[in-house]
């Protein structure tokens, strides 16, 4: 092998030097030994985190064309032979840890092969790959399979805490959340005065937003149940509250499930407004006012069309010689009773009539009524 001339060999290690010289800093002038380097610690956020690329890495380098004889046509360089192997590349490491494939290089002496090539890139045929994938997905289906369905339901119910009265039941199944808002009679938000306690919590998981009336549990398992103690700003009795996650013996594959119940707590909340229309117009313990309130009406309730500028989300059905309106506006028609949810929608029990004067934001709505 030639060795390569004295004058490289004393280039590249002068160039060797200086850059070791200029990493290390000037020298002190004092002749005082140098300073160390200070070494900067790594940002433990950014080491967290992984920017996306939109890039690809870069290709292999080409292969040099082979030198011809003089007289010969020139040879076309392939990604195959001795001639495919490069020298490493000078490309920094990717951030990511994502590298360049290398080309693909045969087994020495063997001549390039189709087949075998095809074989290694797609070892399955088409029909394969169908019957595979069909199988994936039906792996995946299995592991979804649930042998009881989820019903997502929002309602609210009245607490009622006189001795001997029913708990209010919280309905979940494992993998969904539900959400207890309590209220006061009014439909305004009655903040909790301390962290909630749950009766079994390898069951249940319960979390509470501080400040705010509003408790979020999940069910770490079938068929438990269990109860929540909740003690309310401003209210001495503890609101108790029913856990049910299924019941062991029911062969019903549908269920209920409470994304939001509203707990619906007799009295006021603290600094929340006193009701305009008295204590006397809030109805708490009416089933049929609740039922459309929920918006599940009797099934004999019929739909009343409405005409004129109606506010959204309002409806009016007639039942059983009376009106109910279900809406999120004001009334400003004479009405017998209300109840209210905590999103703000409102159920009005008036007596028949065709027309029913609304207060939508700063303006009044007359909605006429077609009345059987």
């Amino acid at each position: 092998m030639n060795k390569p001339p004295v004058c490289i060999v004393l280039a590249v290690a002068s160039t060797f030097v200086l850059g070791q010289a200029h990493a290390a800093g000037p020298a002190p002038a004092n002749g005082d030994a140098p300073a160390p380097a200070v070494q900067r610690q790594p940002n433990p956020a950014s080491t967290q985190w992984v920017k996306a690329r939109d890039d690809f890495p870069a290709p292999p380098v080409p292969a040099p064309s082979q030198v011809s004889h003089p007289g010969e046509a020139p040879v076309q360089a392939t990604g195959y032979g001795p001639a495919a192997k490069v020298p490493a590349s000078t490309t920094p490491p990717d951030p990511n840890g994502v590298a360049p494939l290398p080309p693909l290089v045969p087994p020495p002496g063997s001549p390039p092969d189709f087949n075998a090539a095809k074989a290694a890139i797609a070892p399955f045929t088409p029909a394969e790959i169908v019957k595979l994938r069909r199988s994936l997905d039906d792996t995946r289906k299995a592991k979804a399979y649930r042998p009881v369905r989820t019903v997502p339901r929002i309602s609210s119910i009245t607490v009622d805490l006189s001795p001997g009265a029913a708990l209010p039941i919280a309905r979940m199944l494992p993998g969904e959340m539900a959400t207890l808002v309590f209220t006061d009679m009014a439909g305004n938000a009655r903040p909790l005065a301390a962290a909630p306690r749950v009766s079994d919590a390898r069951s249940f998981e319960v979390e509470w937003l501080q400040d705010t009336a509003s408790v979020v549990i999940s069910s770490r398992s079938s068929y438990e149940d269990g109860n929540l103690v909740v003690m309310l700003r401003g209210h001495t009795t503890p609101v108790m509250v029913k856990l049910v996650t299924g019941e062991p013996d029911s062969a019903n594959k549908n269920r209920v499930v409470d994304y939001r119940l509203d707990l619906r707590v007799p009295g006021h909340a603290p600094g929340a407004p006193l009701p305009v229309m008295g204590a006397e117009k809030i109805s708490l313990y009416d089933d049929v006012m609740q039922g459309f309130l929920d918006g599940l009406p009797p099934k004999e309730a019929i739909v009343v069309a409405l005409r004129g500028e109606v506010p959204s989300r309002t409806q009016v059905w007639q039942f059983d010689g009376a009106l109910y309106l279900r809406t999120r506006v004001n009334i400003r028609s004479a009405f017998d009773q209300t109840m209210a949810s905590s999103d703000g929608m409102r159920v009005y029990r008036l007596p028949p009539t065709p027309y029913i004067a609304l207060s939508d934001g700063d303006r009044s709505v007359i909605v006429e009524l077609e009345i059987n």
